[in-house]
Order: C-alpha cells, then sequence, then structure tokens
C-alpha cells in the first residue's frame, strides 16, 4: 500500500515536495510541503488527514492544499501520523504534536512566518487531531499561537465524556448508526483498533483541565446524517460558550465525507465552504467566483 501511493504521489518540485520529521521514539514521519512559487515567508496551515485513526496519508488533502496555495498564498504543510492497530493511541496525537514542535523550530527553514498566520485543520479523525493539538498548544503557551482551527465533520466526543449539559443533545451516534459511510459498525471498528483512552487530553479537547477558553477562531462544518454530527454541534456551542469566535457550518441530511457522495450539491457546497473558511481564517477575502473556478480545476480525494 505505501509502495502504491509513493508511486501515484506528484513528483518533488521547488513548491511542492517531501520531508521527514523525527517523532520522539525516532520514528521518521513523512509530510508534504505545498509553498507558493513567489519568494519570501508565507503563512502556514497545518492539514491533517481522516481515515477514522485506521486509513490514510499526508498526501489524502493534496488537492486542498494546492487550492490554498493558489487562493490564498499560503504555505501548506500535510503532516503525517502513524494510524491503527499497529500504532494505538497515542502515538498519533503524538506524533502530530512532535510534527507542529519541529515546524515551530524550523519555521525560518521553511520559509513560514506563523505570527502572519498558523492555521490548523483536519477532517473527521484529522479533525480530532486538529482539535486537540490546538487545545494542547493553548494549555503548553505555544508561541508564536495558533490563530485559527478549521474542522471537517470532526470526532471529538464519545458518550464516557460528554458534559452533563449537553447530554440530551447528543443522540446521534444512534440516530444514524445506519448511516452510509460512516456506520456504528465501522465506529466500533475504528474504537477497538485506535484503543483509545477516552478521558485523556490527548483523545479530545473536552478533557484539558482548562479546555475551550482562549481557544483561536473556530470554523466547523457539519453533516447532518452523520454519526458524528453532535461531536461538531456540541464543540461549537462550548466553544461559542467560553467567548470563542465561531462559525458553524450545516448540511442538513447528508452523511460523513465519502467520494461517492461528492456530486451532490451539498458537497460542492462543503467544499466552497472549507476554502472560504480558510480566507476567513487568514483574514483573507477572495471572491465566490474565483473559489468556484479553482474547485472546478480540481480534483478532490477528501475521504473519512
Amino acid at each position: 500500500m505505501e509502495a502504491e501511493r509513493i508511486a501515484t504521489q506528484q513528483p518533488d518540485t521547488s513548491t511542492e515536495y517531501s520531508i521527514k520529521i523525527a517523532m520522539r521514539d525516532g520514528f521518521l514521519s513523512e509530510a508534504r510541503v505545498h509553498r507558493p512559487s513567489n519568494e519570501g515567508n508565507h503563512p502556514l496551515l497545518v492539514l491533517l488527514f481522516g481515515g477514522g485513526f485506521m486509513f490514510g496519508d499526508c498526501d489524502q488533502l493534496s488537492p486542498y492544499a494546492r487550492l490554498a496555495v493558489r487562493l490564498l498564498n499560503v504555505t501548506v504543510i500535510n503532516l503525517s501520523y502513524r494510524v491503527a492497530p499497529e500504532h494505538k493511541f497515542p502515538t498519533a496525537p503524538h506524533d502530530v504534536w512532535d510534527g507542529i514542535l519541529w515546524i515551530k523550530q524550523n519555521a525560518e527553514s521553511l520559509q513560514v512566518d506563523l505570527a502572519a498566520g498558523f492555521v490548523i485543520g483536519g477532517v473527521s479523525a484529522g479533525g480530532n487531531l486538529a482539535a486537540v493539538t490546538t487545545q494542547k498548544s493553548l494549555d503548553e503557551r505555544l508561541s508564536p499561537a495558533v490563530t485559527g482551527l478549521w474542522l471537517g465533520v470532526p470526532w471529538v466526543l464519545e458518550s464516557e465524556v460528554v458534559p452533563e449539559k449537553y447530554r440530551q443533545v447528543y443522540f446521534s451516534r444512534t440516530q444514524c448508526s445506519d448511516a452510509p459511510g460512516l456506520n456504528q459498525q465501522a465506529m466500533d471498528m475504528f474504537n477497538v483498533a485506535y484503543d483509545a483512552d477516552v478521558k485523556s487530553p490527548d483523545f479530545s479537547p473536552f478533557n484539558s483541565t482548562n479546555p475551550h477558553k482562549g481557544m483561536p477562531q473556530t470554523f466547523i462544518q457539519v453533516c447532518g446524517a452523520d454519526p458524528l454530527r453532535d461531536d461538531g454541534l456540541i464543540y461549537e456551542r462550548a466553544l461559542r460558550e467560553e467567548g470563542v469566535k465561531t462559525r458553524l457550518m450545516v448540511y442538513p441530511n447528508i452523511p460523513h465525507l465519502f467520494p461517492d457522495f461528492f456530486q451532490l450539491e451539498a458537497f460542492q457546497n462543503f467544499h466552497f465552504d472549507i476554502l472560504n473558511s480558510w480566507a476567513s481564517l487568514f483574514g483573507k477575502h477572495i471572491a465566490a467566483e474565483d473559489i468556484k473556478q479553482a474547485l472546478a480545476d480540481s480534483p478532490f480525494t477528501l475521504c473519512s
């Protein structure tokens, strides 16, 4: 599988290339760098792939990274993390945190200006890791601070850690247990493979000793027929109640993200909102027609 991925990966160029980042145990983790062709240091977007903590790689979000470079003139780094069941919890959040620290230490050679913009984002399981990492960056007083968080259909809760005041609105796991794409059977498989301590701050930002308060502006996308729906809805509410600037985008009756559904009009809106959200998180305005044209020119590989 890894050989097949490498064979289909775009060849390295001066603006798109792979690097290796040493993890705390000495493992060399691949990351994919996408950068503008113009000189100078650029703001940074870090992207984390999805796949239930079992699947995916740092190439998954490259089509979106290229669009971000094209439209926003930012550098994008797609980090990797080791996946289950070979690498159980907390390997994934540790890998991402080690990657963030490495980027911070090597910002100058990467030609990124974190003070000008430092956004972290992820989809599904990658959304979990993006939220956990951003909360940890706040808890650890990382400087320069993360300035924005984007979460696509994030997985941030399990029933054991849902705060009491939100329990009555946490029912999408059962309501959408037979949803197409991602269902309860798949969730059970992912949970067994990942084997997380769900009460650890490395699993959920809700487990931080001081959750939510002071988090950067956060944009969250939620699908209405997704078992993970209420994770995103509750997280946005918890952030907003702590004074965090948020934006919630909901796509009614749409299941969890899978390529088979991408031709649905709602998913076209989903793609548009990804890029529009990133622009806002970097304090930029991109014309709607420019976003639509960029999307028309690009393939999609986003998955769960």
